[in-house]
């Protein structure tokens, strides 16, 4: 099996042929080819000995993602299938028939631990190891917590300098935050960004604000909310939070504290968010579903008025005990990087209000069809590549 490495050199060539564009969008092309195994287990001649062969040949991976068993499998067929021969080329992982992928037998086990979609952190961790479960392939939550612990290995070893990867969209500085001294601990998994929410229940007389407003346009309209509910209790116009200042500027974080515009607290002491009583936040994309279920009148979504995208990025890691390292990082690479791997991911789960790491036009065009989601997801597409991006528990 070709090993890939996503070496040192590669990296900075690609981000410095970018320095004289808007965008750093190349071509996409296939997923660099790779050599397995041309039998799979069914194959095998049906001897005792032979199939005593067989099984202790058998690659076993377990992963610990935030995907189902049934995504995790067709993401394995499909690796195994576009590597053989077997991909039609007429298909994308758009539109690929889920039985065909189904029907196709691989040589290798793998075990699912479905994860919060922030991933794992050294305690989870701990815990599975309690419980018999050490996973090779995960979803790092605290990425320098487990680099500190030794449970998660530098990736370059195995992604060795391959050509073709230059052709992939991959967003640079996405996968350059992962970058811990020498060497690169993580894959970008997905992304989340800072967005502001509000609630439709205190709009002003003018309605909904526009999706993209500056700072002076915002605190007008954040002047313009109700200050009382029709009982008489306060409405949180804008909620204070320790990240108001580092999103949105201490200029403007201090211009909302001295008009009064700003509290952490209703009128009982408790957190406007949950008592329902606030007009605007400031939210992650990760926590879409958790207020859009909790706030049944409706929310709405705008950019923060920075005139940048704030991104958090979450990794994909090799274990330290994982006992084929290469395969995994391997495996982990496809996950991540190729355009039918990402298209069928996000066919088969919602993962709202997350973003995928590579640019591609038709995983974009598969994550714009969730209905409630999809538009601001959209919206955002133009601005990933330009992001400030920080890694999941930094």
């Amino acid at each position: 099996m070709r090993r890939l490495i996503i070496s040192v050199f590669i990296i900075f060539s690609l981000m410095f042929s970018c320095l004289g564009t808007a965008g750093c969008h190349v071509e996409e092309e296939e997923f660099p080819e790779l050599d397995f195994p041309e039998e799979s287990v069914e194959s095998q001649p049906s001897s005792d000995d032979d199939s005593n062969q067989t099984s202790a040949e058998l690659q076993e991976l377990t992963v610990a993602l935030p995907l189902s068993d049934e995504t995790v499998t067709l993401l394995m067929k499909l690796y195994y299938a576009k590597n053989n021969d077997l991909f039609p080329a007429e298909m994308t992982g758009a539109d690929i028939s889920l039985e065909y992928l189904d029907a196709i037998n691989t040589p290798w086990v793998i075990n699912t631990v479905t994860t919060a979609s922030t991933g794992e952190t050294a305690d989870n961790l701990t815990t599975l190891s309690t419980d018999g479960i050490e996973p090779d392939l995960l979803l790092a939550g605290d990425i320098n917590d487990l680099i500190e612990q030794g449970t998660i290995i530098p990736l370059d070893e195995f992604l060795f300098n391959d050509s073709s990867l230059s052709s992939y969209s991959i967003y640079l500085d996405a996968l350059e935050s992962l970058r811990y001294g020498d060497d690169h601990y993580g894959l970008p998994f997905y992304s989340s960004v800072y967005m502001l929410a509000g609630s439709t229940e205190f709009l002003p007389e003018s309605g909904v604000p526009p999706f993209s407003m500056g700072s002076d346009e915002l605190l007008s309209y954040v002047h313009s909310i109700p200050s009382y509910n029709n009982d008489g209790t306060y409405i949180t116009r804008f909620y204070y939070s320790d990240s108001i200042s580092e999103l949105l500027g201490e200029d403007f974080a201090d211009s909302l504290e001295y008009d009064g515009l700003t509290s952490s607290t209703d009128s009982y002491g408790a957190d406007p968010r949950v008592s329902r009583t606030c007009g605007v936040w400031v939210m992650n994309s990760s926590e879409f579903d958790t207020w859009s279920s909790y706030y049944p009148d409706g929310l709405y979504f705008t950019m923060l008025p920075t005139g940048n995208v704030n991104a958090v990025v979450y990794p994909i890691c090799v274990s330290s005990t994982c006992t084929d390292q290469e395969f995994a990082a391997d495996f982990a690479a496809f996950i991540c990087f190729d355009k039918d791997a990402q298209m069928l991911m996000r066919r088969l789960e919602a993962l709202r209000g997350f973003f995928p790491p590579i640019t591609t036009r038709g995983v974009w065009d598969e994550i714009s069809t969730d209905p409630d989601f999809g538009a601001q997801s959209m919206l955002y597409e133009q601005y990933m590549t330009s992001a400030i991006y920080d890694v999941a528990g930094d």
